[in-house]
């Protein structure tokens, strides 16, 4: 994959979060819920009622994007005449889920200390999550405090973008956080089309687009469910004028790239973005920047599919899911199904949006977690983002990997991790994949942003499960655990993890109510800034700030990072793409 992590792990995973749910419900089956009714400017809505939480599931903000409209900006969705059941969560965007979740699931259970029997018994119910799936699916979810009405003052809105790099995961499940909207806040979580679906770049849909856009439907979504909010959230007591996003990984890739692209100035008054900024893709529509052109991939997907002529589009948009599928995970296409720097929704890079200072200027918290690479790397990704060289497998493929990808800056890079061996060389591989996809951009944002914004703020996630056996450490999206108060059934946890929820969680909201993370109830976080570079750091023991522990290391790597902005800025100059402009004014 040329997101952040390759497909295989990203398909399981999404299936491992279901099956999370599935386990969780059993367990809590003696449960009960009332029914809540509550009147939209769309229609009436019946929701029901999680004890203080009033939840609203599966409501449509768009219409469904199928046959003509496959492929086509979202609609608005038109009003229903009779009550809405908004009362189950609505399918998720179509994706491939054909291999199911073993390995993925399995290396991370084992991993993380879990006792065996809980590892069996969770695999045991992965059988029931099967993700239902349909292209008539967007939809989001809502969660209200209870006895929140209009009248009252408005609350804040957090508004969530799932990951599972633009090609998997859906916004219900685990994401259901009840003590998050606990916290005084208004959660809502999305779908939006993903992979193929979503992210298909084609010349026949930029020309039939009035705005000459193509290859960011998924994106657009993203957009669309914030106008949603706009004009619907105050039938929820929310205040339209107080929106925060924030998503993980794909998720927060695309926080970044909304804070770059002009269609969304607005719709949105803070943000948090977690293992995920956008920094580090470069696809675009009709010229090949690190992968190729969104042309390309839309020309080799008619030709895999056997159509050609003027009107490709038209019989793509005539085949079913089933007949797609083996376009939809093509390793060369899935690798182009990003939002796509097109001119219009995205009108350069993300990185240099923020490095011209054009992003919003609206209050950011950013971080990543230690140890991000312990799974994922075992999945296939490139140690390096944006890197040209194999994965090294000995001391001396190892050392030419760094120098061909980092030149001058190798051996300061090498100075941080101990490859005496090649028996070393897999796990700080794997340790460098981290940095370089994560971490890096994290400091590297925060570091921007800080720029035009004096709230912004930094974060480092330590927190490893408390067994003995562990060898996951603090692995990607693992911070989820305590932002949602959303665990798998079995995990290690201690008393640390029930103190680090309610910290997370504390700061997530109160970043959403004020800008600021600070309160009195939690260990005072500094702003980032060019002096001090400060970061808090969620650690075993406690939570902290202290200068950024890995700064070194994200210093190294700059230079490969400029030579990749510099290489993108010349071809965008070069091809003048509509929409696009260096000056930074």
């Amino acid at each position: 994959m040329a997101d952040l992590m390759c497909e295989k792990a990203w398909r399981r995973s999404a299936s491992f979060a279901a099956s999370t749910m599935v386990l969780a419900t059993v367990l809590l089956s003696g449960c009960q819920s009332d029914a809540v009714i509550i009147e939209t400017p769309n229609g009436i809505i019946n929701g029901l009622s999680l004890g203080e939480i009033d939840a609203f599931r599966g409501i449509p903000y768009a219409r469904a994007p199928v046959g003509d409209f496959r492929w086509r900006s979202p609609e608005p969705v038109k009003p229903w005449q009779s009550t809405l059941d908004a009362t189950a969560f609505g399918p998720a965007c179509w994706q491939d889920n054909s291999d199911g979740n073993t390995v993925f699931l399995n290396t991370m259970l084992s991993r993380s200390g879990m006792p065996g029997y809980g590892q069996w018994l969770v695999n045991q119910f992965t059988g029931f999550a099967e993700t239902e799936m349909s292209e008539d699916c967007l939809t989001l979810n809502v969660l209200v405090p209870r006895n929140k009405t209009p009248e009252d003052t408005p609350l804040p809105v957090m508004f969530w973008i799932h990951g599972g790099g633009h090609q998997y995961g859906s916004g219900g499940g685990m994401y259901e956080s009840q003590s998050l909207a606990a916290k005084g806040v208004i959660l809502v979580s999305i779908n939006y089309r993903l992979g193929l679906y979503g992210f298909l770049a084609h010349r026949e849909l930029a020309a039939e687009d009035p705005n000459g856009s193509t290859g960011n439907y998924g994106m657009l979504d993203q957009i669309a469910a914030l106008q949603w909010v706009q004009t619907q959230i105050s039938s929820f007591g929310g205040d339209p004028d107080n929106v925060t996003i924030f998503g993980e990984s794909a998720g927060g890739h695309s926080v970044g790239q909304l804070m770059a692209s002009p269609l969304a100035t607005g719709l949105f008054h803070r943000a948090i973005a977690q293992s995920g900024t956008g920094f580090q893709q470069f696809q675009a529509i009709d010229s090949s920047m690190e992968n190729i052109s969104g042309f390309e991939a839309g020309d080799q997907l008619a030709e895999m599919m056997g159509v050609s002529g003027k009107e490709e589009i038209q019989a793509l948009r005539g085949m079913s899911t089933d007949e797609l599928a083996a376009a939809a995970v093509s390793p060369v296409l899935t690798s182009t199904f990003h939002p796509q720097i097109d001119g219009y929704a995205l009108p350069q890079p993300t990185a240099l949006a923020f490095a011209q200072g054009k992003q919003a200027r609206v209050p950011l918290l950013v971080g990543s977690n230690a140890d991000e690479g312990s799974v994922l790397y075992m999945f296939g990704m490139n140690p390096v983002d944006g890197g040209s060289s194999e994965r090294p497998q000995s001391v001396d493929a190892w050392q030419q990997m760094l120098e061909t990808d980092f030149g001058d800056q190798a051996a300061d890079l090498s100075s941080h991790f101990a490859v005496d061996d090649d028996g070393d060389v897999i796990e700080n591989a794997a340790r460098l994949m981290g940095d370089s996809w994560f971490g890096r951009h994290a400091y590297y944002m925060a570091e921007r942003h800080a720029d035009v914004s004096p709230n912004t703020y930094l974060y480092f996630f330590e927190r490893t499960p408390p067994a003995t056996e562990q060898t996951i450490g603090a692995g990607h999206a693992q911070e989820l655990f305590s932002v949602f108060k959303s665990r798998v059934p079995f995990w290690p946890t201690d008393a640390r993890d029930d103190e680090l929820d309610e910290e997370m969680q504390g700061y997530w909201a109160q970043f959403a109510k004020s800008g600021y993370p600070n309160s009195q109830a939690l260990p005072d976080w500094p702003a980032f800034d060019s002096v001090s570079r400060q970061e808090m750091a969620f650690t075993n023991d406690r939570s902290f700030a202290r200068p950024v522990e890995r700064r070194a290391r994200y210093e190294a790597m700059k230079g490969q990072q400029s030579a990749r902005e510099s290489k993108a800025l010349a071809i965008l100059q070069e091809t003048k793409l509509e929409g696009f402009t260096d000056d930074p004014t």
